[in-house]
């Protein structure tokens, strides 16, 4: 699966010529393996929402095209996948860049869900078809800025105090190791080594899961632990994700710090 620093959100009856486009001039820039765009990313037989929230979450930004017909009353249906998409850059935290085409205006406040009004003030950027690589050199050049945390940045040992959702609190290690832009190693749950599976990183963002086992009773449960982080200010934030076949868990969210 591809897992890219830039996504990039439109809708196909209102941008998909200015989308497609801007891809071309992005993979060119960034190369192809660090941009997102679902007609070119996602293969017959996958799954097109898990491929859509599995890139998102280890993406640096999320390039929002926004054409003449963009807000229609599909925005405000909750399975809408460009709200989908919108929300959760903007809930990841993620830098969000509305780019304005075909001569279409930025949306007010007003004019969009209540879960998508922080997009209004987020500033946008016209790429006009007259001026198209000109304007588009200004999107990169932020673009810049955002991906080009080096991705060797995760690579070392780190460390965190983790208080779970249960009540006990362990010192979990991560120790990360890069290979040709695969991620491998060890993270710790409960104290316990774990070898990271499905290693992925993108920019300054990773992907992982490691998996345990519980016995209750005279059974045995597989859990699946998720992990994304994001490196911020020399740290890595992380969430954590817990999946079992016998309870519900809410998200571990933790802070590591670099040990070695």
């Amino acid at each position: 699966m591809k897992m890219a620093a830039i996504f990039i959100s439109y809708r196909r009856d209102d941008s998909a010529a200015h989308a497609g486009r801007l891809y071309d001039s992005l993979c060119a820039r960034f190369s192809p393996e660090q941009v997102f765009m679902d007609v070119d990313a996602i293969k017959p037989g996958d799954d097109f929402v898990k491929v859509l929230d599995d890139t998102e979450k280890v993406s640096s930004a999320l390039v929002v095209v926004i054409g003449p017909n963009w807000v229609t009353k599909r925005l405000f249906d909750p399975q809408d996948f460009v709200r989908r998409e919108i929300m959760a850059g903007l809930m990841s935290g993620v830098r969000v860049f509305p780019v304005l085409v075909g001569g279409a205006h930025m949306p007010q406040s007003a004019d969009l869900p209540e879960e998508l009004a922080p997009l209004a003030r987020a500033q946008a950027l016209a790429i006009r078809d007259e001026a198209f690589h000109r304007d588009a050199d200004g999107l990169m050049a932020a673009l810049d800025q955002v991906v080009s945390t080096p991705a060797a940045g995760f690579a070392g040992t780190w460390q965190a105090t983790v208080k779970y959702n249960w009540g006990d609190t362990y010192e979990e290690v991560f120790t990360i190791e890069l290979d040709d832009g695969e991620l491998l190693g060890t993270a710790s749950y409960v104290g316990t080594p774990r070898a990271i599976q499905d290693g992925k990183v993108s920019g300054n963002k990773i992907a992982f899961q490691t998996k345990s086992l519980t016995m209750l009773g005279d059974k045995t449960y597989e859990e699946k632990h998720q992990y994304s982080g994001k490196l911020v200010d020399g740290q890595i934030k992380f969430r954590l994700q817990t999946e079992t076949a016998y309870d519900t868990r809410l998200p571990e969210i933790f802070t590591a710090a670099r040990r070695s």
